[in-house]
């Protein structure tokens, strides 16, 4: 793999030297390679194909190790050289103008292509200096390429250095490398150079470097910041040895957005966030930064924003605060809180100067509380995050715990201001436990085998339940650390396995809560790939077991997503979420001993499923949630939309009539314009809602919404109803 070294006053003269010896390549410090390329079916040879040599997962914006043209014969050749690495992992990929691409020794039709990120290491081959390697020969399929123009809307003229990109629609995070590109010349047009498979492809087309205007996908849907939804629109069909053209963009100027961040001199980051919560980007200021610098954002669609301002590393000694002032003090916090930013389309908004206020911090460790010393941990140095929350139970802030020489520490924590909070070891980001190992084999944190959940200086804790009146709260001054120390106790660890009740097979992915004797949720977890749980650990007590086939373990987890019912343990039917009444069940009681395992069993049936649609424009967000209510105004459960789907979808659910209530944030309300959504009705809730049927089959469900601070521009046309 290609080595890079970064510039800086310090290596000027180590750099010197390495590109002194770089340009004095010997013929032993390269490896020859070569091959011939011909089309597939009547092997003929291919002249003016593009050859690229690639390290195995190099990243698009890095060179090629090599690069080649065919001749007439279709042969090429190229040298790799090695300056600092005694061997290279690379790939081979070749395409033409008319010729999808393909790679030697893999797949025919790849998903990424010439140097992309993660392309995988089929077909890859380790070149050491001196080897001579021949026959690395490819046989192209045809492909097709696309051509048309980008000008700008306001006025129709054409838009230099424009490129056009295409995505596969079963990988639409794939970038190919801009030999795959469109990019328009000074009269806005372009065609691609080389061609892509046959088949449907999304398109986005964005604006040259320095040219302010809104990225697009296809059919004129905006996007920002390249966050686009873009499974959501059209595609077009790119079709064997065809370029297909008229394939025309009108980009919108662009809305901007700049400040300006103190105290120079210290790593910070400013962050961006649209009016559902979904951050679109950072700027971000390293200490070498020239005094006053401005902080900007470009290319903005217009309506209503969010900017976060703080320290660089949440371990300094600043606050991290909203641009309404609203602090914001850990990785954890609710972007999307309080006023918005407003900004019209291509409109520019600079706000004040916003200058960074010192803060206090914690710090300490974790131990036994029957010997003093530091509990043992498993895993990696990481164990958990530790939460620092108010008296009302509303997390303000938290910091990292991980072994660290023989101790389990606290890591400072986020800046906060002046003021007593509770401490506790439990992380409702997660929603899991610091005696919680995650059985899926990854390596994503350690954890302490058997012990509690702990909130300072000794309370034993149920998952994310203290008692606070036996707790101790932790003064926190301006300027200075607090350090303290959390006596843990040992507890009992849960086990079971959820499984489909209809074909007795284990369901992985899915996640098992447990719930104090009043319905609280306590902690959950998810199973692995056999659909075993495990709770760790618990203090002596009753609760009860259940499942969440639709929901997460924590806000900071994606969702699951599974057609089943829920299943309460020792219950005599199946519930649907919030519904399942720990009553109906039987409670566990755990006495210092493991308990299980327990097998929870779940049947299938209809869901709810759908999107929260913008108004006007009618693109997807990709946050938010969904409240769902029953006909007796008896809260089901609430349903966040999946990144990875762009969809919310509810537990299975009993035929009836439900109340379906929107949520987004300040920024956004509840429409009823647009054809998909049900038809809003006047319910027992305080919200607005839509009213949705179901009996035995699954119900699609798209839910209107509209960003207010949008609405108010254009004169409250998509204002709702009151």
């Amino acid at each position: 793999m290609l080595t890079h070294v970064n510039k800086s006053t310090t290596v000027v003269v180590l750099n010197l030297a390495l590109l002194l010896l770089s340009t004095s390549t010997l013929a032993e410090d390269t490896a020859s390679l070569s091959g011939v390329i011909t089309a597939a079916g009547s092997g003929e040879p291919l002249e003016g194909i593009t050859v690229v040599i690639s390290d195995v997962n190099q990243h698009q914006s890095a060179p090629s190790a090599a690069q080649a043209t065919t001749n007439s014969a279709g042969e090429w050749s190229a040298e790799v050289e090695f300056t600092f690495d005694p061997e290279r992992s690379v790939i081979v990929e070749a395409a033409g103008p008319d010729h999808a691409p393909a790679r030697h020794g893999g797949s025919a039709f790849w998903n990424c292509y010439f140097h992309c990120q993660g392309a995988g290491d089929e077909g890859a081959i380790t070149v050491s200096p001196g080897d001579s390697i021949t026959e690395l020969d490819i046989e192209l399929e045809p492909g097709g390429r696309i051509a048309g123009s980008v000008t700008r809307a306001n006025d129709g003229e054409p838009l230099e250095a424009a490129q056009v990109l295409a995505f596969p629609p079963d990988a639409p995070h794939v970038r190919y490398s801009s030999h795959f590109r469109g990019v328009t010349d000074q009269t806005g047009d372009f065609e691609s150079s080389l061609a892509l498979p046959p088949g449907d492809y999304h398109l986005m087309a964005q604006p040259g470097p320095d040219d302010n205007y809104v990225i697009q996908a296809w059919q004129g849907y905006p996007c920002q910041f390249e966050q686009c939804p873009i499974l959501d629109t059209d595609t077009i069909d790119i079709a064997s040895a065809t370029v297909t053209d008229g394939l025309d963009f009108a980009l919108a100027p662009g809305a901007a957005l700049s400040g300006t961040l103190t105290p120079d001199g210290i790593p910070r980051i400013v962050r961006l966030f649209d009016g559902s919560g979904r951050m679109l980007g950072d700027f971000q200021f390293p200490p070498w930064q020239p005094d006053g610098e401005e902080w900007a954002f470009t290319g903005l669609v217009g309506g209503s924003y969010y900017v976060e301002l703080g320290p660089f590393s949440s371990t300094e000694p600043w606050l991290r605060v909203l641009h309404n002032g609203l602090l914001c003090p850990f990785a954890g916090c609710e972007r999307a809180t309080g006023d918005p930013l407003v900004i019209p389309p291509g409109a520019s908004l600079t706000l004040p100067e916003v200058a960074l206020e010192s803060g206090g911090q914690i710090d300490g460790k974790l131990v036994d509380a029957a010997t003093g010393e530091a509990p043992p941990a498993l895993g990696n140095d990481y164990i958990r995050t530790y939460e620092i929350i108010t008296g009302d139970g509303t997390v303000v802030g938290g910091g990292i715990i991980q072994a660290v020489d023989n101790e389990v520490r606290l890591l400072p924590s986020a800046a906060l201001p002046d003021g007593a909070y509770y401490v506790r070891t439990f992380a409702t980001f997660f929603g899991d436990s610091i005696g919680f190992q995650r059985l899926t084999g990854d390596s994503s944190g350690g954890y302490l085998p058997g012990y509690i959940d702990g909130m300072y200086p000794d309370v034993v804790c149920a998952g994310v339940k203290c008692d606070l009146d036996d707790a101790e709260k932790v003064t926190v001054t301006d300027g200075q650390i607090t350090s303290i120390v959390i006596e843990l106790s040992t507890g009992s660890n849960i086990e079971g396995i959820i499984v489909d009740d209809l074909t007795d097979e284990p369901i992985p992915g899915a996640i098992a809560r447990l719930l104090s004797t009043d319905n609280e949720i306590l902690a959950s977890v998810v199973t692995d790939e056999d659909g075993q749980f495990w709770f760790g650990a618990f203090p002596d007590g009753d609760y009860y077991l259940r499942t969440t086939m639709a929901g997460a373990t924590g806000v900071g987890v994606f969702d699951v997503q599974h057609r089943y019912f829920d299943d309460l343990h020792g219950a005599d039917s199946p519930c649907s979420e919030m519904l399942c009444n720990p009553g109906d069940g039987t409670a566990i009681t755990l006495d210092g001993s493991d308990a299980g395992p327990f097998e929870l069993r779940v049947e299938p049936g209809p869901v709810i499923s759908g999107r929260l649609i913008a108004q006007p424009g009618g693109l997807q967000l990709s946050n938010g949630r969904v409240e769902v209510y029953d006909s007796s105004g008896d809260f089901v459960g609430r349903y966040r939309i999946n990144p990875g789907t762009g969809q919310y979808q509810t537990t299975a659910l009993a035929p009836g009539d439900y109340t379906l209530v929107p949520v987004v944030s300040p920024a956004y309300s509840a429409v009823t314009s647009g054809n998909t959504a049900p038809a809003r009705v006047a319910g027992p809730l305080s919200s607005t809602g839509f009213v949705v049927s179901i009996a035995n089959e699954d119900v699609d469900a798209d839910l209107p919404v509209i960003d207010v601070g949008a609405d108010r521009i254009f004169d409250n046309r998509f204002e709702a109803e009151d």
